[in-house]
């Protein structure tokens, strides 16, 4: 009889095992307010300052971005889904770095967000930039990678246009 009530425990031990571990495992938040560090990050000209307000429910993920410099300030919100293609508008491309781009085309960045890992959020847009020789298509990667202590997050551009990544660093504000 007791031999009939063993593999019954150890199934019964084995199912908490698994759902402790699971409910332990949980993975970290981007969630929150983020300020950017510029002195370890790429050039923001012209910013002075860019602020990330991140928030993930289930598959959902919207990033709202403020950038700003003395009075002028311009603000995106980005809502994603995960492993979903949405089609964002944008008013005003905040890449304008000095070079006379604007967004071009419908106006819109079609974008598609996954998780790489448990800690990087990969983001995938593709929008047509305005220049002075016409319009052009562009694509960014982004990677908005979490920092083991979940205090750092580390954004990582990476521009069609461009041969070097652009880089920005931010560091959790507290709630």
């Amino acid at each position: 009889m007791e031999s009939q009530r063993l593999p019954k425990k150890i199934f019964s031990a084995s199912v908490i095992w698994w759902m402790l571990c699971a409910s332990a495992w949980s993975v970290p938040s981007l969630s929150g307010k983020w300020v950017v560090e510029p002195a370890q990050s790429s050039a923001l000209d012209p910013w002075r300052k860019i602020v990330l307000d991140i928030e993930v429910e289930g598959s959902a993920v919207t990033i709202a971005r403020e950038v700003s410099a003395g009075r002028r300030v311009s603000s995106a919100t980005y809502p994603l889904k995960i492993d979903e293609t949405v089609k964002v508008p944008v008013a005003w491309w905040t890449g304008n770095r000095h070079i006379g781009a604007y967004m071009g085309g419908d106006g819109t960045e079609t974008m598609r967000a996954t998780w790489l890992d448990d800690r990087t959020l990969g983001v995938v847009s593709h929008y047509t930039l305005a220049t002075s020789q016409g319009e052009t298509p562009v694509r960014s990667t982004f990677e908005y990678r979490l920092s083991t202590d979940q205090q750092r997050l580390t954004v990582i551009e990476l521009r069609s246009s461009r041969d070097r990544p652009i880089v920005h660093v931010y560091t959790r504000l507290e709630s």
